[in-house]
């Protein structure tokens, strides 16, 4: 078994659904010839450096395998049928596939990708609970409290509150007036 990279380069005309489709089954081709995908990588979708039938654009998707020529063959077969595939480059990597360091590397690759999704999981739980509670804080402080009800109620009589705002109204001025003065 040897290893190989393959990049491919799919239309940008294709949607996520579709683009999941025909990866799993570029993979199914090398899986069912007795090949080892070890990483699929999705690059996503970018600028091409030149214009590739008419496509300025596409989804870059790179696969890390090791597999016999005869695989290889068949899924370049299949990528020049497939109109989807705009453009595809193989490489081999080596003459031998290291089999269970590849298999030891896909499964430390899913543990971590299933830790640092449990680690997204918890922030966004945290997020969303300290966002609630803040809500509620918001709610509590604008309901006017028990305490503010009785102290309005006790305002001194209206005429007493009109003293207080001319002269209030009035220290002002004068602090104006001197001001002018000057």
């Amino acid at each position: 078994m040897r290893h190989y990279e393959t990049l491919f380069i799919i239309s940008p005309e294709v949607s996520e659904d579709d683009i999941d489709r025909l990866v799993e089954r570029y993979v199914g081709i090398l899986e069912e010839r007795g090949g080892f995908v070890a990483k699929v990588d999705k690059w996503g979708r970018r600028r091409l450096a030149y214009e590739v039938k008419k496509f300025r654009k596409g989804y870059y998707v790179l696969f890390d395998y090791g597999a016999e020529p005869a695989a290889v063959a068949e899924m370049e077969r299949n990528f020049k049928i497939d109109e989807k595939v705009i453009r595809y480059l193989t490489v081999k990597q080596d003459d031998h596939f290291d089999l269970e360091a590849a298999q030891a590397a896909r499964q430390a690759a899913e543990e971590e990708a299933a830790r640092k999704a449990e680690e997204e999981a918890a922030r966004k739980a945290e997020a969303e609970a300290a966002a609630a509670q803040e809500a509620a804080e918001s709610a509590d402080s604008a309901r006017p409290t028990p305490e503010a009800a009785p102290a309005e109620e006790t305002a001194a009589e209206p005429g007493e509150a009109a003293e207080q705002t001319q002269a209030q109204d009035q220290a002002p001025a004068e602090g104006q007036d001197q001001a002018d003065k000057e």
